[in-house]
């Protein structure tokens, strides 16, 4: 890149890259067969009549529970490190990150918006699954984090606010979160609504290039993460139902119900995390988040970190989720 700085949305990471990567495909053969991961979600809830897996981790009976939101074009698998790592050093609690409808092993309904709306209720039966998930019918736990990705993060302040999050969860982590009018860029939000572009770009995207986009959104840390989790999230991707859900969430929910005259409404703790070689969601717009969420948030920003802080900095987040919410 030398010292020009693409200003990419997730569409120009992922979905263009895929077009330059179909006439030189990976040599790689079969490596997607030795990069299984070792972990199988499992079905939370059904939302809608559609099953909606997540991947679970730790004591089944902990009381202090997080659940992890994905953005665009990802899974819950992405958060296999960050969670391992949370559940080995405090047995005490349990993580659940969920592969939203139409992404992962989640069902792909055809009928479904796959707008903020759609995915804010989504959330709502996510949150209350979590907070009972394997208890006693009638128990839940009453200290639960909520964590978001990328649109993630937007769906994830979009519920606190306008859903009943506020009420049901106790603590809020934003990880390069989007939801900011302009902030892909008018060429990336062009190309978001653009049909043609739509009805074309999935079709491209396989295991290997959704491989190779995901390395370039993460920088610096090359093969210093769970590769397993990308491919398992690449081929989750492929199948026909997937595309056009990707269609379908690029079309309704990226650039869509903007929450940035809303972060001030958030009435529990805030915990932001940034990468500042962030190509995707520009690390400049942290500071116009900081400026509207509440003055106590806590902002963690990572040196040399792309677009993925919880794969390339597992570790070191997971020692600040442990400070913040008081573990």
């Amino acid at each position: 890149m030398g010292t020009i700085h693409f200003r990419l949305s997730v569409l120009a990471a992922v979905l263009i890259l895929a077009s330059a990567c179909v006439s030189s495909p990976d040599d790689s053969g079969s490596e997607s067969d030795d990069h299984t991961l070792p972990y199988t979600p499992v079905t939370l809830f059904d939302h809608d009549g559609a099953s909606v897996q997540a991947f679970v981790f730790g004591d089944p009976a902990a009381r202090r529970r997080v659940l992890f939101v994905h953005g665009w074009a990802g899974s819950g698998a992405e958060f296999v490190d960050l969670a391992t790592a949370i559940v080995a050093s405090r047995p005490d609690v349990a993580c659940y990150a969920i592969d939203l409808p139409g992404a992962g092993t989640s069902d792909k309904p055809a009928d479904a918006p796959y707008d903020i709306p759609y995915y804010r209720a989504v959330v709502d039966e996510a949150v209350d699954a979590a907070m009972s998930y394997s208890l006693e019918p009638g128990d839940r736990v009453d200290d639960l984090t909520l964590v978001g990705h990328s649109l993630g993060g937007h769906i994830c302040v979009d519920y606190l606010v306008r859903g009943a999050g506020n009420q049901k969860i106790d603590r809020l982590v934003l990880i390069s979160p989007a939801g900011w009018p302009g902030e892909v860029g008018t060429l990336n939000e062009w190309a978001a609504k653009n049909e043609l572009i739509l009805g074309a770009a999935p079709h491209l995207i396989t295991e290997e290039t959704y491989l190779a986009g995901h390395k370039m959104m993460m920088v610096f840390s090359g093969n210093a993460y769970s590769e397993a989790a990308v491919r398992y999230t690449g081929r989750s991707l492929e199948s026909p139902e997937a595309k056009a859900a990707l269609s379908a969430t690029t079309m309704n929910a990226l650039e869509q119900d903007h929450i940035d005259g809303i972060l001030d409404q958030i009435s529990v703790p805030v915990m932001l995390v940034w990468g500042k070689n962030d190509y995707i969601l520009p690390f400049s717009y942290a500071k116009r988040f900081l400026s509207r969420l509440p003055a106590e948030t806590r902002f963690e920003a990572f040196d040399r970190c792309g677009h993925m802080p919880h794969l390339e900095y597992s570790s070191e987040l997971s020692a600040m989720f442990s400070t913040f919410v008081g573990f």
